[in-house]
C-alpha cells in the first residue's frame, strides 16, 4: 500500500452513520476537476508538443471579441494560473493549434481530436439542464478523448494518464443524474464569495480582534442590502414577488441600442475612408429598391438602384452595439451586457497616439435562420452602424413606418459548408467579386450576435500580421464555437 500512496483508513467517521455512502458525497467539481485539473494538464500538455514560441505568436494576433480575453504575451510565461484564466484560454485553444506541426512530422489529427473532445466534456458537463442526448455526448466526448490520447504518448509527453481527475469524468454523467447539474455543487462559487464575506470583511477592520468587526461588518452590509431591495419595490409601485423560473437553455437575447448616436454628423465620404464602407451609398441604393420593390430580379435592382439619389450628405453612427440576457420568463435584464459588436474607425488617444480600428464580425440571419444550428446564418463584418433621420427615411422609403430605425453596413464571408472532420470547426472566407469585398445594408435587428474568427494561420504565423490587422490581411478563417457558452450551443 506505501508502493502505491495509499493509507489505511481503519475508524472513518461514515462507519456508524447507516444511510451514508462516501463514495457519493465526491461530486464534480468543474473548477478543480476540469479547469485547474485536466484542463491544466491539457495546456502544459500542449505546450510540450508544440513550440511556445508559435503558440504565442498566435495569441497575440488574436482578433479581439468581446468574450476573448487577449493573451498579449502569449499564454507559456503566464504563472499561478487562475481557473477563470484556463477558462480563457479554453476559449480559442482549439483554433490556435490547428495548423502547428509536430515534431517529427507525425500526423497531429489525434491531438486535435483529443483537444476538441475534452472542450467538448469541460462545455457540456456546464450546460444548466440536461436530457439523456447531452449526458450520451457528454459520454461520447470521454470516449473519444480516450480514442485518441496516444498521441501523447506517441510524443513522449505522457506515460500513461492514471489520473484521479480524469478517472472521475467516468462518473459525471451518474452524479449528475443523482444530484442534478454541476452549478449545483461547484466550488467555484463559494470560493468567489470567500471574496465577498472573508477578504472584503477582513479589509473593513482594524486588523485587530477581527472576528467581532467582520461579523459586524457583514450583518450591516446585510442590513443595508435587504433595505435597498424593499425600497426598489416599493419604488417599484410594490409588485408581487415573482416565482423563479428553473434554468433552461434560453438562445434568446435582446439587441440594445444608445440613445443618442455616438457621431451626430459623419459625411459620407468619411464613411468611406474611415469606416471602410467602400460601397455605402451603392449598398443602400440597393436596400431602398430591395425594400420598395421587393419582386425585382436582380438586373431590374441594380438598373433602379443607379437611379436613387441619397438627399443627405451626413449620417449618424453608433460604435457599439449591445446585447442583454432573457430568461425563460421573458425577462430582460439591462444592467448585464453579455454581448457587443464594435465598429469603431481609428483615432487618437490624448497623446496623439493612433487607436486602431475596431470592426467585430457577426451573426446574421439572413431569413430563415432559427434558434439553433447555421442554417439560414452567414457570417459578416460590420462595417458602421447608423440610422436616418425621419426626413431622409420619408424621402427615400415608400412606407416609411416600416423601415429599420438602425441599419448596419457589412462585408460578407461565404455561406457555412460542412465542419471540417478532425476540429469540428466551419471554414470560411471573404466574398470577392472583380477584385472587390462583396458588401450590403441589413436592418441592425438581424444580427443574432457576435461571432469570433481565428485565423488559418498555416504551418507559421506571418510576423507581419497584428490583433488590429488580422482580419484584413487574413483570407481564411474558422469560425470560433468555444468562445463562450451561448456560441457553443447555437454555433453546431
Amino acid at each position: 500500500m506505501d508502493e502505491c500512496g495509499i493509507k489505511p483508513v481503519f475508524r472513518p467517521f461514515w462507519e456508524d452513520l447507516p444511510h451514508a455512502n462516501i463514495f457519493q458525497s465526491i461530486t464534480p467539481d468543474v473548477l478543480h476537476q476540469l479547469y485547474q485539473g485536466i484542463i491544466k494538464h491539457l495546456i502544459e500538455w500542449i505546450k510540450e508538443a508544440y513550440s511556445e514560441a508559435e503558440i504565442d505568436a498566435r495569441c497575440r494576433r488574436l482578433p479581439p471579441n468581446h468574450n476573448i480575453r487577449l493573451f498579449m504575451k502569449g499564454i507559456s510565461s503566464l504563472s499561478c494560473v487562475s481557473g477563470t484564466e484556463h477558462n480563457q484560454i479554453c476559449c480559442f485553444l482549439l483554433g490556435v493549434i490547428i495548423d502547428i506541426r509536430l515534431p517529427g512530422n507525425l500526423d497531429s489529427a489525434r491531438l486535435i481530436r483529443a483537444v476538441r473532445a475534452i472542450l467538448n466534456f469541460l462545455y457540456l458537463a456546464q450546460y444548466p439542464c440536461h436530457t439523456d442526448q447531452t449526458l450520451n455526448l457528454l459520454d461520447d466526448a470521454l470516449t473519444r478523448f480516450h480514442d485518441n490520447k496516444g498521441i501523447f504518448v506517441d510524443l513522449g509527453i505522457q506515460a500513461n494518464f492514471n489520473l484521479p481527475k480524469l478517472h472521475f469524468f467516468r462518473h459525471y454523467v451518474h452524479m449528475i443524474k443523482l444530484y442534478g447539474t454541476t452549478d449545483n455543487y461547484n466550488t467555484e462559487y463559494t470560493e468567489r464569495l470567500h471574496i465577498d464575506l472573508a477578504k472584503d470583511a477582513y479589509r473593513a477592520t482594524n486588523h485587530k480582534d477581527k472576528y467581532p468587526q467582520m461579523t459586524l461588518w457583514l450583518e450591516r452590509r446585510e442590513k443595508m442590502l435587504w433595505h435597498d431591495n424593499f425600497v426598489q419595490w416599493h419604488l417599484a409601485g410594490d409588485p408581487p414577488v415573482q416565482d423563479r423560473s428553473p434554468p433552461d437553455m434560453d438562445y434568446r437575447r435582446a439587441l440594445k441600442m444608445t440613445k443618442h448616436p455616438t457621431a451626430k454628423r459623419v459625411p459620407l465620404d468619411h464613411i468611406i475612408c474611415d469606416y471602410g464602407a467602400t460601397f455605402f451609398t451603392e449598398a443602400l441604393a440597393r436596400y431602398v429598391v430591395r425594400t420598395n420593390q421587393p419582386t425585382l430580379s436582380a438586373v431590374q435592382l441594380e438598373r433602379e438602384a443607379a437611379h436613387i439619389v441619397l438627399p443627405f450628405q451626413t449620417v449618424a453612427t453608433f460604435h457599439r452595439v449591445k446585447f442583454h440576457t432573457i430568461n425563460a420568463s421573458g425577462y430582460r435584464d439591462p444592467t448585464a451586457t453579455i454581448d457587443s459588436v464594435h465598429c469603431q474607425p481609428p483615432r487618437k488617444d490624448n497623446k496623439g497616439h493612433i487607436i486602431p480600428g475596431h470592426f467585430d464580425t457577426v451573426l446574421v440571419n439572413e431569413g430563415d435562420g432559427g434558434t439553433t444550428g447555421v442554417n439560414g446564418y452567414r457570417v459578416a463584418q460590420v462595417r458602421v452602424v447608423f440610422t436616418l433621420t425621419s426626413h431622409a427615411a420619408a424621402a427615400l422609403f415608400r412606407t416609411p413606418a416600416k423601415a429599420p430605425t438602425h441599419f448596419a453596413y457589412v462585408e460578407w464571408f461565404t455561406p457555412f459548408r460542412q465542419p471540417k472532420a478532425n476540429h469540428g470547426l466551419y471554414k470560411i472566407s471573404r466574398v470577392i467579386r472583380n477584385g472587390e469585398r462583396l458588401a450590403s445594408i441589413i436592418d441592425i435587428s438581424d444580427i443574432r450576435r457576435s461571432v469570433h474568427l481565428i485565423p488559418k494561420f498555416g504551418p507559421v504565423v506571418p510576423r507581419e500580421w497584428t490583433s488590429s490587422t488580422v482580419l484584413e490581411l487574413c483570407s481564411s478563417f474558422f469560425v470560433n464555437s468555444f468562445s463562450d457558452r451561448h456560441a457553443y450551443l447555437t454555433i453546431i
